[in-house]
């Protein structure tokens, strides 16, 4: 039994539980999807190693629906696809920086900083590698990553902010695609 919801998207998971010799499996709980696209700005402007990649205006990226309500989930992967036909020169990997409230505003291309006031919401960084070239998208994934959130109090949502480990020169207005996948933990 699946649902899917398109935008921050939840499906019904399952927990497999059963016997050593495989005789019996009962499953439950619940896996989260949660996805944000963005443009990055129209301009070929270097980033350096630390820098966050945003739009236009705003590198702070929101995921909704990433979990229950103020509950508990663990991020199970974390996945990047990126609008490029190849991989830019000295591109490397990634970082994305979850809070549990949206950070400080910083800007494209600004040097990540985990500033004073935003310590309590900071969740943690989870890495990703370096993307592959797959034709038409760039892509980077990590799985089975088992970190242990907890959202915000009557939210479903997360924030991001992605940092590039490398320097490169992007393509004027590249699209990425962030996507966190969560399994809930309880309340």
């Amino acid at each position: 039994m699946a649902q899917r919801i398109v935008g921050g998207e939840q499906y019904e998971a399952f927990l497999v539980r059963g016997d050593l010799d495989g005789s019996s499996i009962t499953v439950d709980g619940k896996a989260y999807r949660s996805t944000v696209s963005f443009a990055r700005p129209s301009n070929t402007t270097a980033y350096s190693a630390g820098d966050v990649i945003g739009a236009t205006g705003s590198a702070i990226h929101t995921l909704a629906s990433a979990g229950p309500s103020g509950g508990l989930v663990l991020v199970q992967g974390v996945e990047l696809l990126i609008g490029a036909t190849s991989v830019p020169a000295g591109m490397g990997s990634f970082r994305v920086h979850l809070y549990s409230a949206s950070p400080t505003a910083i800007a494209d291309n600004a040097a990540f900083d985990l500033v004073s006031g935003d310590r309590a919401a900071y969740l943690g960084y989870i890495d990703l590698g370096t993307p592959q070239d797959l034709g038409s998208t760039i892509y980077s994934q990590t799985e089975y990553v088992g970190r242990l959130i907890e959202l915000a109090s009557a939210s479903t949502t997360l924030y991001a902010q992605l940092e590039t480990r490398n320097g490169f020169t992007p393509a004027s207005g590249t699209t990425y695609e962030l996507r966190v996948n969560t399994l809930e933990a309880g309340l």
